[in-house]
């Protein structure tokens, strides 16, 4: 083997480990079937992989001469051949054994594992992450997660909108990531984000939160009832004044002298239909207020209600509900 001895035992460890692609399993086979020399060779170190990681599994000890000593006896070669062959197979012996370490390492790697799950049936879902955070998916949301840190770091990633109560663990900082490269840091405790193609919205119930973008330094600090929004290139924070931005999760829709011009298309989210405004009862519309709960009631108890408190009327015009006087 020569030269190419090292490129061959990482192979030979990568298959004795089960980290070998199809095209490192082709060279190895071709190697093998070269001569039986190599073969025999093969044999001689699947022997000694088998006893070095029998010798580290349950430490994970890496005990060089033990192994050694082991596959030594198993080989037993003449006297006059000894001393070649142990200098040959102790240099693989050192190179396995590091690639030993190194396999298990991978392995240990292996088990962080990204999970996903989707609230996909028409249903919010509810769940714990592996840190205790509470992540509460809005209906046709999505999250990525791994069951450990990732460079010190827990990261989820995150389509559509979901709802984050977050474990205090100051040393694993908590991120969001987004489709749309924007970068949600965790500073406090609880927040919804809102993702989009292009943009990303997030809603701070308590806490602070840092909203900016992946690879650059621009970013707003985010405090309780504050909403901040990264979309055409511009970050930028306001007070939040939507009663509403996690009604999708309670099932609670308040509006506190709001006019029926305002409370529609709050409607329209909430319940995911599409609701319009007659273009002569506009005006009317926006001169129209109220204040009233509604708790997990149908969208058409809802319009019901503030039809008879404002008195406008309302109908079914394909998959568009049309208000008008």
């Amino acid at each position: 083997m020569e030269h190419f001895d090292t490129y061959l035992h990482e192979l030979i460890a990568k298959k004795l480990s089960g980290q070998c692609t199809e095209a490192e399993s082709a060279a190895l086979q071709q190697w093998l079937d070269a001569s039986p020399e190599n073969k025999e060779e093969y044999n001689i170190l699947s022997k000694l992989w088998q006893d070095t990681t029998a010798a580290v599994g349950p430490t994970r000890q890496y005990n060089t001469a033990a192994a050694w000593d082991k596959t030594a006896q198993a080989i037993r070669p003449p006297a006059s051949r000894m001393k070649s062959l142990y200098t040959k197979y102790a240099a693989a012996a050192a190179i396995l054994l590091l690639l030993t370490a190194g396999a298990w390492w991978l392995e240990s790697r292996s088990a962080l594992k990204k999970h996903e799950l989707a609230a996909n049936d028409g249903k919010i879902k509810s769940f714990e992450l592996p840190d205790k955070s509470m992540v509460t998916l809005r209906q046709g949301a999505r999250i990525r997660y791994l069951n450990g840190y990732h460079h010190e770091q827990r990261i989820v990633e995150l389509e559509g909108e979901a709802f984050f109560e977050i474990a205090n663990d100051p040393g694993h900082p908590f991120l969001v990531k987004t489709p749309n490269q924007s970068v949600v840091e965790v500073l406090g405790t609880s927040f919804t984000v809102q993702t989009g193609k292009d943009s990303t919205a997030v809603t701070v119930a308590s806490g602070k939160v840092k909203l900016g973008v992946e690879g650059d330094t621009a970013a707003v600090i985010l405090g309780s009832g504050q909403r901040g929004t990264w979309g055409n290139g511009q970050l930028y924070a306001r007070n939040n004044n939507n009663l509403n931005f996690i009604a999708w999760k309670t099932g609670i829709l308040q509006f506190n002298d709001e006019s029926l011009l305002e409370i529609l298309p709050q409607l329209a989210d909430f319940y995911a239909k599409e609701i319009r405004v007659d273009d002569q009862y506009r005006e009317t519309a926006s001169q129209q207020k109220a204040t009233i709960t509604f708790r997990n009631q149908s969208c058409d108890d809802v319009l019901h209600e503030l039809q008879l408190l404002l008195g406008f009327k309302y109908r079914q015009d394909g998959d568009t509900i049309v208000i008008s006087q």
